[in-house]
């Protein structure tokens, strides 16, 4: 569908408002430069004209003329002070319009009046001047068509109806060629508007279409970035199920040698507590091999209904002896909480993890906040997860937070900022394994020096929790 001037329009053309709003900015950028030639002009011919018809009535027309270059001069700078935006289009292209429709009347009206007054030559030089306002008008206004119309045509026109009114030939020809140079001066006009509104159709839609490929390789970017990881994490997976089952073997020997040993051992007391040491020592291996297996997403959970309020309050005090007395325990919840469906086993592990990891943020101490909340349906996801209802569990420290670099790579087998011997690099993997593999995410939000969100998605339950959770001491 073809739109004003030619424009290719549709149903709420964005791009059309701001090709005009860049009309509007265009003729008030220009203004300044109209203004002066306005005021030059207007004073020369006002001097040339004196010397024909007196000092009384040209300088009562400039008067007019500077009155009203004023008035624009000061309508320019409100615009200029002004937050200018689409929606003000129309006001201020109505403005502009005015303020050069009295300034053609000025030149146009002030021609017809200074004309019968002046001598041949000087009816010359007038005639001159106002066909050289009116060409310059189409070089400095052509982008806002309006603007350009509201000056030309009261500035030429009456000194063509002056000319034809005389009824004489060489008036009617002299009235005749205004006309005509009127008509092309419009003419000429419009094409530049046009191509000043597609030129600038063009650059807004080549910005366009430049943000949507930067959207493009942003989001090609991530993708390629969730795919080296997941590469990752699928090769450190297979390398950690397997010699996670091999070791989970070995303990199973180890453990059933273990406890026929100590079965053994009732006629030696000195040896029982080692070996009931080592027998904790292995299951404590056995615990491990089965979070390994649940990062490398190979160990079945046992998903269930759980109510999280239930869950937390069942291992709060393992998680404020955990945190130390320098680091305050502040806990959250929605009164509504929806259950979530998983492993609560596997969970507290998690919960755990987190909370050490937020203790080690915070070695001066601080708070760490801990809410449960159900998802709302306006909130952003995180990335990778498909739309449902879930269960958020946030745990928020104080601490020292971590840079993008630093959180770009938090998910990465074995990388770890903490000294060597103080981690291993696979609590949050540990941690992100779990909650992929039950039906959720884990989403990390930080600022270095102003702490770190950890927010753990959870699908929620349909049915009730079958029975309350026993904390783990």
């Amino acid at each position: 569908m073809r739109g004003v001037f030619g424009l290719r329009v549709g149903p709420a053309d964005e791009i059309l408002k701001e090709i005009r709003a860049e009309q509007v900015n265009a003729v008030f950028r220009q203004m300044p430069i109209a203004l002066t030639v306005n005021a030059v002009n207007a004073i020369i011919t006002a001097v040339v004209l004196q010397h024909f018809v007196g000092v009384a009535v040209p300088l009562a027309w400039l008067c007019l003329v500077l009155l009203v270059a004023s008035g624009r001069w000061a309508l320019w700078l409100r615009h200029r002070r002004a937050d200018f935006g689409v929606e003000d289009v129309t006001q201020w292209s109505w403005l502009a319009t005015c303020g050069s429709l009295l300034a053609g009347m000025c030149w146009g009206l002030g021609g017809v009046l200074l004309f019968p007054l002046a001598p041949a030559l000087g009816q010359i030089f007038l005639t001159f001047v106002i066909g050289g306002m009116c060409a310059g008008s189409v070089v400095i206004s052509a982008s806002h068509l309006p603007s350009l119309l509201a000056f030309l045509l009261p500035a030429s026109l009456p000194m063509a109806v002056l000319f034809l009114c005389q009824r004489t030939v060489t008036a009617a020809a002299l009235g005749s060629m205004i006309l005509v140079f009127a008509v092309a001066l419009s003419i000429a006009g419009l094409h530049l508007n046009r191509f000043f509104s597609e030129t600038m159709r063009l650059r807004f839609e080549l910005g366009a279409a430049n943000l949507r490929l930067q959207s493009e390789i942003e989001e090609r970017e991530a993708t390629e970035a969730a795919l080296r990881q997941a590469q990752k994490l699928e090769v450190v997976g297979q390398l950690t199920g397997g010699i996670s089952h091999d070791f989970n073997n070995l303990l199973t020997v180890v453990i059933g040698n273990l406890a026929l040993a100590i079965g053994r051992a009732g006629d030696n007391p000195a040896a029982l507590p080692l070996l009931q040491a080592a027998l904790q020592a292995a299951e404590r291996g056995v615990a491990l091999i089965q979070r390994l297996l649940t990062f490398a997403r190979r160990q079945k959970l046992d998903a269930r209904s759980v109510d999280l309020n239930v869950l937390i309050a069942g291992i709060e005090d393992l998680l404020r002896r955990t945190l130390g007395s320098r680091i305050r325990l502040v806990l959250n919840a929605e009164t509504d909480l929806a259950p979530a469906r998983v492993d609560a086993n596997q969970l507290e592990l998690a919960v755990l993890n987190l909370t050490i990891n937020a203790r080690d943020a915070m070695p001066k101490g601080g708070v760490l906040h801990l809410t449960l909340r159900n998802s709302g349906a306006d909130q952003r996801l995180p990335p990778d997860l498909s739309p449902g209802e879930y269960v958020v569990l946030s745990i928020s420290d104080s601490g020292t937070g971590m840079d993008e670099v630093t959180l770009a790579r938090v998910f990465e087998p074995f990388f770890t900022t903490k000294e060597i011997g103080s981690g291993s690099g696979l609590g949050l993997p540990m941690v992100q394994g779990f909650a992929a593999q039950s039906g959720g995410a884990v989403w990390i939000q930080s600022k270095v020096r102003e702490g770190t969100t950890v927010e753990l998605w959870l699908p929620r339950a349909d049915e009730p929790p079958a029975q309350p959770v026993a904390g783990s001491e």
